[in-house]
């Protein structure tokens, strides 16, 4: 997990949400090895106390739907600093299952974590953000799925497709109070957000029942079975995460992992013949 970060770069402030496993953790222990100091966010007792025995790393509760909980962490972070040099977005979760199935507070759910939690924490800190003496940013976690859509995944993605949008609006509008934004692209990366689905999985193949229902589950397990031998370790966000928060050009984009087959069909071939390949997926499920 060694970071090569280079000696002349000034520790920073770090905000991270999300930071109770997966990439969150790992992101948060990478960049707390270097001296900067970490604000990593979690939703349970148990979570923040293990993150803060993390040497640089302060654990703090923090679920980015709940408005009280995000003005609550601004206060503690207050308590010790006048301000944060980076935001990273990293808290998300999975949203699948047939369109047809899913009910309009399933969309709601997923939206409050993915895209709305990371606009609450941007007008929260943004003060924050302002008030750094270094040059300040905001990482928006996104995913190689917010480049494109496959059936039953739609809930993911469209999420992603907005998060993506907002950077975009963000990034222009804070262009001139010197506060960069960049986006995190994943590919396939090592984490256990699929594994946190798999009572989802169960109880979707229990409540629903409709001529989409069964293809939906089908691909879904699919998701669920993936290789995870083909998966690579978190290090690789950290590394352009910390890219981003140290060069003097930070990018608009950054892909980590390896692509996955959908963004390679999905951004290699015309539309048509895309469909086509979906559809014979479809058609052997």
């Amino acid at each position: 997990m060694k970071s090569k970060m280079r000696s002349n770069n000034k520790p920073q402030t770090i905000l991270i949400t999300g930071a109770s496993t997966g990439i969150g953790l790992y992101l948060a222990s990478y960049l707390a090895e270097n001296g900067n100091l970490v604000y990593a966010g979690a939703r349970k007792d148990g979570e923040i106390a293990e993150l803060s025995k993390i040497q640089n790393v302060i654990g703090i509760k923090l679920d980015v739907t709940n408005e009280e909980e995000v003005s609550s962490a601004k206060e503690m972070i207050l308590q010790k600093s006048d301000h944060i040099d980076v935001l990273v977005n990293n808290a998300g979760i999975v949203g699948w299952g047939a369109v047809i199935d899913r009910d309009l507070e399933y969309y709601k759910s997923v939206f409050e974590v993915n895209l709305f939690g990371s606009i609450q924490m941007v007008k929260t800190f943004y003060p924050l953000l302002k008030a750094s003496p270094n040059k300040p940013i905001i990482i928006n976690v996104s995913s190689q799925g917010g480049s494109y859509t496959f059936p039953f995944w739609t809930p993911y993605s469209i999420t992603k497709y907005a998060l993506e949008s907002f950077s975009e609006g963000l990034r222009r509008e804070l262009h001139s109070q010197g506060i960069r934004v960049s986006v995190i692209k994943p590919g396939a990366i090592t984490s256990k957000a699929f594994e946190k689905q798999t009572n989802s999985f169960e109880a979707y193949k229990e409540n629903y029942d409709s001529v989409f229902s069964n293809s939906a589950a089908k691909f879904f397990r699919m998701a669920l079975e993936r290789p995870v031998k083909k998966e690579i370790s978190p290090i690789l966000v950290a590394k352009d995460i910390e890219h981003a928060i140290f060069s003097k050009k930070s990018r608009r984009y950054y892909h980590p992992g390896r692509r996955l087959t959908p963004d390679i069909i999905a951004s290699k071939l015309p539309l048509r013949i895309v469909d086509r390949i979906i559809e014979k997926m479809l058609n052997a499920l």
